[in-house]
C-alpha cells in the first residue's frame, strides 16, 4: 500500500519550491523560443536540473559522497521507502463502531474529535508495544494502521492489543439481581433504569461451563476514563491492580459510602461483561484511588487488561481488513520483482537498439530519465513502493517505448518523404505531441480515478503509474529532443536509419470489419454467459471478505496439494476451505489456504502442528521483541512464516461496490474528453472499442477461472488506457489523413490504418514481452496482474485496428454526414476559437 508521510523540513521545502520555481521558468522559456540553439540550452538545463533534483531526493549529497567514498551502502543511504509486500509487516483497516445512547437506544454519531480520540490511543498503545514507526491515518470511520518490518507472530500478538477496547464500568448491582436479571436478560421483565449483563461461570479449574447475568445500574459511578494505571500483579497472574486518577478517586469514595458492606455488590463491566462480582470488606469499607479487578484467567489476559486500561477506548472496534506479510516472503517477492524488472528492461533495450539503432540509444537515456524521475518523485513524497506498483513501473517502461515510437515512426516517414535529418527530426516531434499527448493524458485519468477509489496495495500501482506517465511526457518529448539537437550541432549525427521489420503492403482492414465484429461478438456473448453461470464463486476474498494465509515451503521440503488438502478436510469448519500448492518460475514453492477468517486460526494450527518443519521454532536470541505472550515470555516466532490476508465480507462488498464505480468513472471520463478532443464519431468509436476490450478481457478471465480481485480493477483500468492509447493514435493519424489526403473516407481509413500499423505492432509486442516476462518470473503475486495485462494489451491491439475505426465508418454513414466535412469544421471552429482547444 502506498503511504503519504508528512513533508520535509521547511529547508527542504525550500529548496523544493526554489527547483520547481526555476524548472517551471525555463519551461516557459524552451516553449516561447523559436530559435533551435536556445531551445537546446535551456532543453539541456531543464533535463539536468530535473535528473539532479531526482537524484538527490533519491539519495542526498552527503549520503552519495559517502556510498561513493564506501563509508554507506546504497541500501542505508537512500531514500525509498518499501511497503509491507516489500520489507514484511502488518497492515489493518479499523472500524470504530459508534456507540449507543442507553437511554434511548440510539446509535451516537461519531465526531471527528472521537475518531481523532480513538487514533490517539491506538498510536498510544503502539508506542507502548515498541512499534514507534508505524503511521496511522483516519478515513472516515476507519483507522489505518501500517507496521513495516513486524513478524506474523509479533504482529498477532499486536492485533489483540489493539481490538481490546477496555471500555470499563463500575456498576451498583441491584438489590434483587440474582431474582430479576435472568427475567430481564430474557425480556420477560423491565426494570428502569436497570440493565441486564452476562457473566461467565466456570469450574473449579477455571473452564467456562455457562452464562449468568447480574442486574446492575445503567449509569456507571465511574468509567475507564478515570483510571491513571493498571498494571498485571505478577504474584497471582489473575488480577489486575488499578491506581484511579484524583477525580476518580473521589467519585470511588462518593460512590463506595453509599454501599453496605458484604451486602451491595460493586460489578466492573468490561467490554460490555461481567468481569467481576464483589461486595466491600467490611474492615474498609470505603475504597479511594486504589483498588484491584480479579477473575481473570491468566497473564496473558491480565497483560491485555492493563494495557487497555491504560488507554481504554470510547467506541468498539473491529478489524475489517488485515494483511500480513512475512520478511522472507518479501524479500523473496522484491527478488522476483526485481530481476523480473530487469530482464522485461534488457529485453526492450535490446529491440530498441537492433530496430531504431543510434535513436534507440537516444531513446534508451530518455528512458532512464524517465526511471529516475518516478524514483526521485517516490522518494519526495515519501510514497512506498508496493508489489503493485513494481508492476506499474515495468508497465511505465512499456508506455515510455510507445512514445519513442511515435516519434521515430514519424521521423521514418518524413525521411522517406525526402526532408533532411534536421527537418525530419523537427517535423516527427511536431506531428507526434499531439497522439502522445491525448493517449497519455487518458491513460492519466484512469490513474488518477484509480488512486482517488482505490483502497490498499491498488493505490500503489496507481501512484508509480501516474508518476511513470509524468515521467514518460517530459523524457519523450524534451529529453531525447535534447539529445537530437546536441547530436546534430556536434556531428555525430548525419544520418538516420532504422531497421524495418513491418512490410508495407496495404490491407483492407475496414473489409475485414464484419468477420471482426462477428468474432467480438461471440467472445463477448461467451463470456458474458460464463459470467452469468458462475457468479460470485469467481470473486476472490476482496470481494466477498474472507482469509488467504500463505506460506513459503522451505528449499529442499515436498507437499503435495493433495497432502495439504487432507490436512485441511480434517478440520471442522463453517465453510469448505481450500489448499493450493504454487510453483513459481525461479523455483520458489507456496502453500496457500483459502478460507473464511473464523477458519483461519484453526487451519494455521492444523497446518503448524502436521506438516513436519512448519512448528519449528527460532531462537529467541534471534528476535528480539517487547510483545509478551500467556506466559510473559516473547511471543514465539517460527522458521516457516506464515502471510495473511484477511477481509471482512462487508469491506469486500465495499471494494466490489468502489471497483465498478472506479471502472465505470474511468470509463465515462475518458469518454468526456476524446468527446472534447474529437468529434463525436471518433469519441463513440473509442469508447465502444474501449468496452469491448474490458468485456473480452473480463470474459477470458471468468472463462479461464481466474479469481477476481482488488488488483484486477488496476489492470483494467490500465486496459482502459492501454486501449484508449492505440486507438487515438490512429484516430490521430486518420483526423491528419483527412484533411490533407483527397479520395474515399474508407481508402483515407485503411491507410491511415496501415500507415500507423508499425507502431501499433511495436509498442503491442515490447509491452507484451515485459508483462509476460513478470508473468513468468514476476512470482505467484502478480500472476494475475499480468496475466490479465497481458490479455488487454491483444485485444486492446485488436480493437484498434479492426474495431474502433469501422465503427467511426458505419457510424458516420448511419448518421449521413460526411465525416472529412466534420473534421475540417471541426479544425476550421478550433482555429476561429483557439481558447476552446
Amino acid at each position: 500500500m502506498t503511504t503519504l508521510l508528512a513533508s520535509s523540513p521547511s529547508s527542504d521545502t525550500t529548496m523544493v519550491l526554489f527547483s520547481g520555481v526555476s524548472i517551471l521558468i525555463l519551461l516557459f522559456w524552451y516553449l516561447a523560443t523559436d530559435k533551435d540553439r536556445v531551445k537546446r540550452n535551456v532543453g539541456s538545463a531543464i533535463v539536468l536540473l530535473i535528473a539532479i533534483f531526482s537524484l538527490f531526493a533519491i539519495i542526498s549529497p552527503s549520503n552519495l559522497m559517502q556510498v561513493v567514498s564506501g563509508k554507506k551502502d546504497f541500501s542505508e543511504a537512500h531514500n525509498l521507502q518499501g511497503g509491507i509486500e516489500i520489507v514484511g509487516g502488518s497492515a489493518f483497516i479499523i472500524e470504530v463502531q459508534p456507540n449507543i445512547d442507553e437511554e434511548t437506544g440510539d446509535e451516537i454519531q461519531l465526531t471527528p474529535s472521537a475518531m481523532d480520540t480513538a487514533k490517539s490511543i491506538l498510536e498510544k498503545r503502539l508506542n507502548e508495544s515498541g512499534t514507534l514507526d508505524a503511521p496511522v491515518s483516519v478515513q472516515g470511520n476507519r483507522i489505518e494502521i501500517q507496521i513495516p518490518n513486524i513478524d506474523p507472530a509479533d504482529a498477532e500478538a499486536l492485533k489483540k492489543i489493539l481490538t481490546t477496547t477496555a471500555k470499563l464500568t463500575i456498576h451498583k448491582a441491584h438489590p434483587q439481581s440474582q431474582r430479576l436479571a435472568g427475567l430481564v436478560a430474557a425480556g420477560e421483565e423491565t426494570v428502569p433504569g436497570y440493565r441486564a449483563y452476562p457473566q461467565d461461570v466456570k469450574d473449579e479449574e477455571g473452564k467456562v461451563i455457562g452464562t449468568r447475568h447480574i442486574l446492575v445500574s445503567r449509569k456507571p459511578a465511574l468509567t475507564g476514563k478515570e483510571v491513571a494505571a493498571a498494571w498485571p500483579d505478577r504474584s497471582t497472574n489473575t488480577s489486575v491492580n488499578i491506581e484511579l486518577t484524583s477525580k476518580g478517586g473521589k467519585l470511588m469514595e462518593d460512590f463506595t459510602r453509599t454501599l453496605r458492606p458484604g451486602v451491595d455488590l460493586i460489578v466492573s463491566i468490561l467490554d460490555g461483561k461481567v468481569i467481576n462480582a464483589a461486595s466491600l470488606n467490611r474492615e474498609s469499607p470505603i475504597l479511594s484511588s486504589n483498588f484491584r479487578i480479579t477473575g481473570l484467567d491468566n497473564l496473558e489476559e491480565c497483560i491485555e487488561l492493563s494495557k487497555g486500561l491504560s488507554n481504554p477506548m470510547e467506541n468498539d472496534i473491529e478489524i475489517i481488513d488485515e494483511r500480513t506479510i512475512s520478511a522472507t516472503l518479501g524479500e523473496a517477492t522484491v527478488k522476483q520483482g526485481i530481476n523480473a524488472g530487469l530482464a522485461g528492461l534488457a529485453l526492450t533495450i535490446v529491440f530498441i537498439l537492433l530496430y531504431y539503432r543510434y535513436s534507440g540509444i537516444v531513446a534508451i537515456i530518455g528512458l532512464s530519465l524517465n526511471i529516475l524521475i518516478l524514483f526521485g518523485a517516490m522518494a519526495l513524497f515519501n510514497a512506498s513502493f508496493t508489489l503493485p506498483g513494481i508492476a506499474g513501473i515495468i508497465l511505465t517502461i512499456g508506455v515510455a517505448v510507445d512514445a519513442n515510437v511515435l516519434v521515430y515512426e514519424r521521423m521514418r516517414e518524413e525521411l522517406a518523404n525526402g526532408k533532411s535529418v534536421h527537418a525530419a527530426i523537427k517535423a516527427a516531434y511536431e506531428k507526434a505531441f499531439s497522439a502522445i499527448f491525448d493517449a497519455n493524458i487518458t491513460t492519466l485519468l484512469t490513474a488518477l480515478i484509480l488512486f482517488w477509489q482505490a483502497t490498499g496495495s491498488v493505490k500503489g500501482f496507481a501512484v508509480t503509474l501516474t508518476m511513470g506517465i509524468l515521467g514518460t511526457m517530459l523524457s519523450a518529448l524534451l529529453c531525447t529532443r535534447v539529445m537530437f539537437a546536441w547530436s546534430e550541432d556536434t556531428g555525430i549525427l548525419k544520418k538516420v536509419k532504422f531497421m524495418d521489420l513491418v512490410p508495407k503492403k496495404v490491407i483492407d482492414f475496414l473489409g475485414k470489419r464484419k468477420l471482426a465484429f462477428t468474432l467480438s461478438s461471440v467472445m463477448i456473448l461467451g463470456g458474458l454467459v460464463s459470467l452469468g453461470i458462475k457468479g460470485d464463486s469467481q470473486l476472490g476474498i476482496d470481494f466477498v471478505g474472507g482469509s488467504v494465509t500463505r506460506f513459503e515451503i522451505p528449499a529442499g521440503q515436498t507437499i503435495t496439494q493433495s497432502s495439504a488438502q487432507q490436512i485441511i478436510d480434517s478440520v471442522e469448519t463453517e465453510k469448505a476451505a481450500s489448499a493450493q500448492i504454487e510453483k513459481t518460475a525461479t523455483g520458489e514453492s507456496f502453500l496457500t489456504i483459502k478460507s473464511t477468517r473464523s477458519d483461519s486460526p484453526s487451519l494455521l494450527e492444523a497446518v503448524r502442528t502436521q506438516i513436519p518443519g512448519f512448528n519449528e521454532k527460532q531462537a529467541l536470541e534471534a528476535k528480539q521483541t517487547q510483545i509478551l505472550d500467556e506466559d510473559g515470555k516473547p511471543v514465539v516466532h517460527y522458521v516457516v512464516d506464515a502471510s495473511t490476508s484477511a477481509v471482512s465480507p462487508t469491506l469486500g462488498g465495499e471494494f466490489l461496490e468502489n471497483a465498478i464505480w472506479a471502472l465505470s468513472l474511468g470509463i465515462f471520463c475518458v469518454l468526456i474528453y476524446i468527446t472534447l478532443r474529437f468529434e463525436f464519431s471518433f469519441a463513440l468509436g473509442a469508447f465502444l472499442a474501449l468496452v469491448h476490450d474490458i468485456l473480452i478481457t473480463l470474459g477470458i478471465l471468468i472463462v479461464t477461472g481466474q479469481e477476481l480481485s482488488l488488483i484486477h480493477v488496476g489492470a483494467f483500468l490500465t486496459i482502459a488506457g492501454y486501449s484508449i492509447n492505440d486507438t487515438i493514435v490512429v484516430f490521430d493519424r486518420l483526423r491528419e489523413d483527412l484533411k490533407s489526403k483527397p479520395g474515399d473516407v474508407r481508402d483515407v481509413m485503411n491507410s491511415a490504418i496501415n500507415t500507423t500499423l508499425s507502431r501499433t505492432v511495436i509498442t503491442s509486442v515490447t509491452t507484451f514481452v515485459s508483462v509476460a516476462v513478470l508473468y513468468f518470473y514476476g512470482g505467484a503475486s502478480l500472476k494475475a496482474f499480468s496475466f490479465t495485462i497481458m490479455i488487454g494489451v491483444l485485444v486492446g491491439t485488436y480493437s484498434s485496428i479492426f474495431i474502433a475505426s469501422p465503427i467511426v465508418y458505419i457510424f458516420s454513414k448511419a448518421r449521413g454526414i460526411n465525416l472529412r466535412r466534420e473534421v475540417l469544421d471541426s479544425e476550421l471552429e478550433s482555429e476561429m476559437n483557439p481558447q476552446n482547444v
